[in-house]
């Protein structure tokens, strides 16, 4: 045997080895760890069953003992058991587990198994691989959950995009471009299938939508351009339209959303059909009356101005990536949301807010419960989802008073700014 094989030998042997399982692991633990690397590696569901059946086989105790490895001998008759497959698929089964590293076949001639000669299917390999499959999962997650914000992110970036070209299409004088722009709106992918990109793909996909709404935004700004100077007191009435049609999404991804007709000047009229509790659909025809009354008059400089430093990081990362005191209301929507789930919010309570308040409602409610976790004379709040949630309760009660709370808030910043502030968050006032 030459020095090469002896040395491939020892490795191999080696690898027979293992630590066990962490410590307070068990059995099923341990399988549901396998089952969550699996489906991450893209094995089928009947592969994974297949696996199940293998482990499930094993006594417990031989995963933790690191004097004896876990095998299972059972025949390939005995792991098909009146599930509808055959001898090759099982056979491919086996294969696709190996190549991914949870099982090592050790078989003997004609790939018979025997408990006495140590043959059959070992997840020695699935034991060493333990902490590869931890960050496995753990990059999966954040991959879910960016993948979820980026499909919220293009919701909200829809409704803004389709309801401002509907504004710039009613002008007498559309700006040049608009027929460009609506191509390319027409373009998108509609809201079901966002979840079936990847997650390049996705990215790619909401930063083009993201610079669509940039390019719109920038004749929207043009003031005198294509609406008329307005008045000093005033702002310009086309951003006024389209801010008012404004809804946000909560269905992420998951209902049908026809794409508007880059042929129909006024995108307005081509939402999606997709269930009430999409706010991707249409705008509801109606207004609850209690809704308007219960908002105070904002406007998006007082909303920056109140808002915490944290906060106002997340806004100005929605926009330009800059301070801007007066940023459009796609920045503040984005902004709150992000803020409100970097500090445990559930996305869900967000979109509840949505659904009872409209979406300046949430906003206020938002930038309130984001306000609540550094105020001084009040005890701190444990659960900012939960504190959320019950400005939606006690609203479906009749007992929230967002004005009340917002001149609060205007008395908290004016006294803040009297005592005397942190240098950098006099900076970012």
């Amino acid at each position: 045997m030459s020095f090469r094989q002896i040395s491939s030998a020892r490795n191999h042997q080696k690898m027979r080895f293992h630590d066990g399982l962490p410590e307070g692991w068990n059995r099923d633990r341990f399988r549901q760890l396998c089952v969550s690397y699996a489906q991450i590696r893209g094995v089928s569901a009947q592969c994974i069953r297949t696996f199940e059946i293998i482990i499930d086989m094993i006594s417990p105790s031989a995963f933790r003992d690191p004097s004896q490895e876990p095998f299972c001998y059972a025949r390939q008759e005995t792991l098909i058991a009146g599930r509808g497959v055959t001898d090759r698929t099982i056979h491919n089964h086996e294969r696709e587990l190996e190549a991914i590293g949870l099982i090592e076949r050790r078989l003997g001639a004609n790939g018979s198994r025997c408990k006495r000669k140590g043959l059959g299917l070992f997840l020695t390999p699935a034991l060493n691989l333990i902490s590869e499959m931890l960050d496995a999962e753990v990059q999966s997650k954040a991959e879910k959950k960016e993948h979820d914000e980026l499909r919220g992110d293009r919701s909200r970036l829809y409704q803004y995009v389709k309801h401002s070209l509907a504004v710039l299409a009613s002008l007498p004088c559309p700006p040049d471009g608009a027929s460009d722009m609506m191509d390319e709106f027409g373009s998108w992918p509609r809201a079901d299938k966002l979840k079936y990109l990847s997650l390049d793909e996705l990215r790619a996909h909401v930063q083009a939508a993201h610079d669509l709404w940039k390019r719109i935004e920038g004749h929207v700004a043009k003031r005198g351009e294509i609406s008329g100077e307005p008045e000093a007191s005033f702002g310009c009435h086309i951003q006024d339209q389209i801010e008012e049609k404004i809804l946000s999404c909560n269905a992420g991804g998951e209902v049908t959303m026809p794409s508007a007709n880059a042929s129909d000047p006024d995108c307005s009229g081509s939402g999606p059909n997709g269930p009430a509790h999409c706010l991707e659909s249409n705008h509801p025809t109606e207004t609850e009356p209690h809704k308007a009354k219960k908002l105070p008059r904002v406007n998006n400089r007082i909303l920056y101005e109140l808002a915490s430093p944290d906060l106002r990081m997340h806004i100005d990362s929605a926009g330009d990536g800059e301070q801007n005191p007066n940023p459009t209301l796609y920045a503040i929507e984005t902004g709150v949301c992000s803020r409100l789930s970097e500090i445990g919010t559930n996305i869900s309570g967000w979109h509840a807010a949505i659904d009872r308040l409209t979406i300046m409602g949430a906003i206020l409610a938002g930038v309130i419960t984001d306000a609540r976790l550094s105020d001084p004379k009040l005890p701190p709040v444990v659960n900012p989802g939960g504190y959320l949630r019950g400005m939606v309760k006690a609203d479906e009660r009749g007992e929230l008073n967002l004005i009340s709370s917002f001149m609060g808030l205007l008395a908290r910043r004016a006294r803040e700014e009297e005592d005397g502030l942190p240098q950098d968050h006099k900076n970012r006032i």
